[in-house]
């Protein structure tokens, strides 16, 4: 079958003193692991023993299908009542509570520079900052995070925890990259008719996913470079494990899984193509909230999404992959995307988003970008009705019974 993701080059792994990983995939793209991220969720893990949950950090979860996260809570544990810790866990409460995700602190550790270094990655970082008010309050939270982070990563020797486990995590970067195909970077850049200078992406074996056959998680960050942004994405391991008696005994790491490597590996790096355009319609697509049925509000609550701002993001995402498949002839691919984000996402308004991005995809000399055509997407579901959105989730709750029956 042909392929539409990234296999792009793997060509050399390095390692240095600061316990950092990176295969250098093409000229403009690499995979890797920041200590600045690890150092997070390992903190992380032992401040949700204060303050209960973050994300799918939960505690009394058990995570020994994650490797890392189980001998990294079990070698961190000695400090658990550690100033840094307990004021970290004040910290992440309030953030918690103010935005419900931790993504945003992944976007500022990727903007700083790796621990054990201080300091903003690029000049003039907070002056290009696109966010919303509620995450420019919190900025002085995300900046003393980050300091306490670095803090431990020195008082807690985490570097050397990553150069300890160095066969483990160059294991997880080998199992990911091989599934990434070269190609899938033109083609994206192609349909939405833009490029970036750079593509980052990061493995994150200690980012805690609750067990469950199917669990995964990704998170998109921008990096912003003198250059322009930086489309990111971190991943977390996506297969379950079983409990080996120490880190140097696994030969798998929990990477080595084709369909989501190829799945979130576009996914998340089409937000950067997507979510900063949406913003200037926000106010706009959230006055619509009206189309957010509650049949629709229910299904898709179980997957991150409870409101239709960010229902019209993931729909906008899911519609670029599909079409980028298919754009690039394979269409074996974009029915096996189509299928999984309408029968396992619900992202039921797919199929009307497909008939009226034809408009975009045949006259690109009036729309020679997405950007051009978006006021059209946007007026389009303004058109809709709470009435025609709830027809379109029965149509497709029959249609994904009937498959379940046959």
């Amino acid at each position: 079958m042909k392929k539409i993701i990234i296999l792009l080059y793997l060509s050399i792994c390095t390692f240095g003193a600061s316990g950092q990983y990176k295969i250098k995939l093409a000229t403009n793209a690499t995979i890797g692991v920041s200590p600045n991220v690890e150092t997070y969720f390992f903190v992380e893990k032992l401040a949700v023993e204060y303050i209960g949950s973050y994300v799918f950090d939960i505690k009394g979860v058990n995570y020994s299908h994650q490797p890392i996260v189980h001998f990294g809570f079990e070698h961190f544990q000695r400090y658990q009542n550690d100033p840094i810790i307990l004021r970290s866990a004040e910290i992440l409460k309030r953030i918690r509570d103010a935005l419900g995700d931790n993504g945003p602190i992944l976007d500022h550790l990727l903007n700083q520079k790796e621990f054990p270094a201080k300091g903003n990655r690029f000049a003039n970082y907070k002056q290009k900052l696109e966010i919303s008010e509620a995450k420019n309050k919190l900025m002085p939270l995300f900046d003393e995070l980050t300091d306490s982070l670095r803090k431990f990563y020195i008082k807690a020797n985490v570097a050397e925890f990553l150069k300890d486990n160095s066969a483990f995590y160059n294991g997880a970067l080998q199992e990911i990259a091989k599934d990434i195909n070269r190609s899938a970077y033109s083609s994206i850049e192609k349909w939405y008719g833009r490029k970036f200078p750079y593509y980052e992406l990061y493995i994150s074996p200690a980012m805690p996913i609750t067990p469950g056959t199917g669990n995964y998680r990704g998170y998109g960050p921008t990096i912003l470079s003198p250059n322009g942004k930086i489309p990111s994405m971190v991943v977390s391991s996506s297969k379950m494990l079983i409990l080996q008696g120490n880190l140097s005994s696994y030969k798998e790491y929990g990477f080595d899984n084709k369909d989501v490597t190829q799945l979130i590996t576009i996914h998340e790096i089409s937000h950067s193509f997507v979510n900063p355009l949406l913003e200037k319609y926000k106010e706009q697509i959230t006055a619509d909230s009206a189309l957010f049925v509650k049949g629709l509000k229910d299904t898709l609550a179980t997957k991150g999404i409870r409101n239709w701002y960010v229902c019209v993001i993931e729909h906008l995402v899911r519609l670029g992959e599909i079409r980028i498949a298919a754009s690039a002839g394979n269409q074996e691919e974009a029915s096996r995307l189509r299928t999984i984000h309408i029968s396992e996402y619900n992202c039921i308004l797919l199929p009307l988003l497909e008939k009226k991005i034809t408009g975009y995809e045949k006259d690109r000399t009036n729309y020679p970008t997405f950007e051009r055509y978006l006021p059209e997407l946007v007026k389009f579901l303004h058109s809709l009705t709470p009435e025609m959105v709830s027809d379109q989730l029965l149509k497709y709750k029959l249609i994904n019974l009937f498959e379940r029956l046959r």
